[in-house]
């Protein structure tokens, strides 16, 4: 099955909606058309001129970032200035731009669950709580065959949803009446009603708030290491799983580690509260000094892994979704990864 660029971009937003972003924050469409058909699209964490020189050269229709590209706004589009001149490439490559950026910090299975991942650690929660959303359940009635058809629309468009649907009737029977329950957040209940009542047709349901708490959402990973390690076995072991070349480390490296706290990318304002929620390392990057010392005073070892390689673990993660995904829909899709990707800092 063909596909457009907004057919991966409704995608993405199932796994990591923009209403999961930061108020300061720009995901999303960045430059091109959606409705440009899209046969290969290319994984990132940053969009550069190196990759888009290959997606051009390569047939790439479409490059999915973590970092926005226009994270910040433009005045003055000046094709010989570096972004310019990427921005033009884009555009007469006709190659599209999109991006996931804190809500897919935030999302799950997106960067902190691979970042936990790639740390190997257990049994991980929820560290900085970011919102809680608000859920309904849905209880409706139709005809079995078309509540049948609903419920497989739901399964293949809404994962999550689709964990929560409960479709009671007789496969021999299809002229039965079928009952359909499922939880949906509310933001997202009149665009499910509207498909339902699409396929179904004029039907009676009833809705019911959830009052025992919605869906917390929350930013960074907690969980406990294979096994304890001494702050250096476990300062080792994060940088050998992350590829690090080196380690900026702060606090006691003697102690034992169990409990590691991560957050990828910049997170430095949050080791106090890795502290208070009992984890004995916290991995994060973008450190500075007297934040270090501070996380150091209150006994906790922290360690500065940088803002590429804490977040850079998403890509792989992500291509192996969207490759799994095209699959499952039969979508004639290639998906590549931008394995050429370097820190913007070297070491001497």
């Amino acid at each position: 099955m063909n596909i457009t660029a907004k057919d991966l971009m409704d995608l993405m937003d199932t796994w990591a909606p923009q209403d999961l972003a930061e108020s300061w924050d720009h995901p999303g469409l960045q430059v091109g058309d959606p409705n440009e058909p899209v046969k290969k699209v290319l994984i990132a964490l940053d969009v550069t001129a190196e990759n888009v020189e290959y997606a051009a050269a390569h047939g790439v229709n479409m490059i999915i970032s973590h970092h926005p590209f226009l994270f910040k706004s433009i005045h003055t589009l000046d094709l010989t200035s570096w972004r310019g001149a990427i921005i033009g490439k884009l555009i007469t490559s006709r190659i599209v731009s999109f991006a996931a950026h804190t809500n897919l910090d935030t999302a799950r299975g997106g960067v902190n669950d691979a970042l936990a991942g790639a740390l190997g650690l257990q049994d991980c929660k929820g560290f900085v709580p970011e919102k809680t959303r608000p859920m309904m359940k849905v209880a409706a009635y139709a005809p079995f065959v078309k509540a049948k058809e609903f419920h497989y629309r739901v399964k293949e468009a809404y994962p999550d949803i689709g964990k929560t649907f409960y479709l009671l009737g007789d496969f021999d029977d299809a002229a039965r009446v079928g009952k359909m329950e499922f939880n949906v957040p509310s933001e997202k209940l009149p665009q499910l009603l509207d498909e339902m009542k699409s396929i179904c047709g004029p039907i009676h349901y009833d809705l019911y708030e959830l009052k025992n708490g919605g869906r917390h959402e929350t930013m960074g990973r907690m969980g406990h290491l294979p096994h304890p390690m001494t702050g250096r076995e476990a300062l080792e072991h994060v940088k050998k799983c992350l590829g690090l070349p080196v380690l900026r480390y702060a606090g006691n490296p003697e102690r034992t580690v169990d409990t590691v706290a991560v957050l990828g990318g910049a997170g430095s304002e949050f080791a106090s509260l890795a502290k208070a929620k009992g984890a004995d390392l916290y991995v994060t990057g973008d450190l500075k000094y007297h934040e270090a010392q501070d996380a150091a005073g209150m006994g906790l070892l922290v360690a500065d892994a940088g803002h590429f390689y804490t977040e850079r673990v998403v890509v792989p993660a992500l291509a192996g979704r969207i490759r799994q995904a095209a699959a499952e829909k039969g979508w004639d899709l290639e998906v590549v990864e931008d394995s050429e990707a370097r820190d913007v800092f070297d070491h001497v």
